[in-house]
């Protein structure tokens, strides 16, 4: 091999590597209903050497009360966290949607409201179970946007959880996580739902009653679910941990 061969395989490995190396990239997403014209916004997180050929795995993730579309990346830095567990080849590289979970809000959309905003912008939206009704229109903007298959989970995060719940009884997913889940007992399913559930709530948390209440119902009916008590309260701390352990604990599925 001639010495201009040699030098021009090493840059093509030291490319190849680099391309490899690099990052995921997010993706901030505004595209208008066709039901009513209102505006949907999105964040999505592609895995590092994403190509429209291949197909990923989707993880819908929901912000909680207080949150917004780029909750996940801005407190939990989703994109690093997933870059780390696909480069360590822990987990499969997946794609992740991350969606403004309060319905027609543009405020919402780009800065976050003040709790009391919140608070009645999620009980009002939550109550009339309207995000719930759009998620067939998110999800195909995601099929027709994204190189999405297989496998297909939900997770959310205290109100956000009560949503992803009341999502995987009218939608198909195969794991449900449920963090910190503020989730009221008639909510809670009396027969499987077809999906796996992975609860986790501090001791500490304000809510940590409600997780016990699903645990026993889930066991009552014999829903599949890996329930967990943990030290943690109701904060990020509790729920960075949280992604973490549940992108690791469903690797590959």
């Amino acid at each position: 091999m001639s010495v201009k061969s040699l030098i021009a395989l090493i840059v093509a490995l030291l490319f190849h590597v680099m391309h490899m190396m690099a990052g995921g990239r997010i993706d901030t997403v505004r595209f208008v209903s066709e039901k009513n014209g209102e505006p949907r916004y999105l964040t999505v997180y592609t895995p590092p050497s994403y190509h429209a050929d291949s197909v990923y795995p989707v993880l819908y993730l929901l912000h909680g009360m207080h949150g917004n579309q780029y909750s996940w990346e801005d407190e939990a830095h989703i994109a690093e966290l997933a870059d780390s567990l696909i480069q360590g080849r822990i987990i499969e590289p997946l794609v992740i949607v991350m969606p403004l979970c309060v319905v027609n809000d543009t405020m919402t959309a780009y800065q976050l409201p003040s709790y009391f905003k919140s608070m009645h912008d999620f009980n009002h939206h939550i109550k009339k179970g309207e995000f719930e009704v759009l998620f067939p229109e998110i999800e195909a903007y995601v099929k027709a946007h994204y190189s999405i298959g297989g496998a297909k989970k939900i997770a959310g995060l205290s109100s956000g959880a009560r949503q992803a719940l009341n999502l995987s009884k009218q939608y198909h997913f195969d794991v449900v996580g449920l963090f910190s889940p503020v989730i009221l007992q008639c909510q809670i399913p009396k027969k499987s739902t077809g999906a796996e559930y992975w609860i986790r709530c501090g001791s500490r948390d304000l809510f940590y009653a409600r997780s016990r209440r699903i645990n026993r119902r889930f066991n009552r009916y014999q829903i599949p679910h890996d329930f967990k008590k943990t030290k943690g309260r109701h904060n990020w701390q509790s729920w960075r941990v949280y992604i973490g352990e549940f992108l690791q604990s469903y690797a590959g599925r």
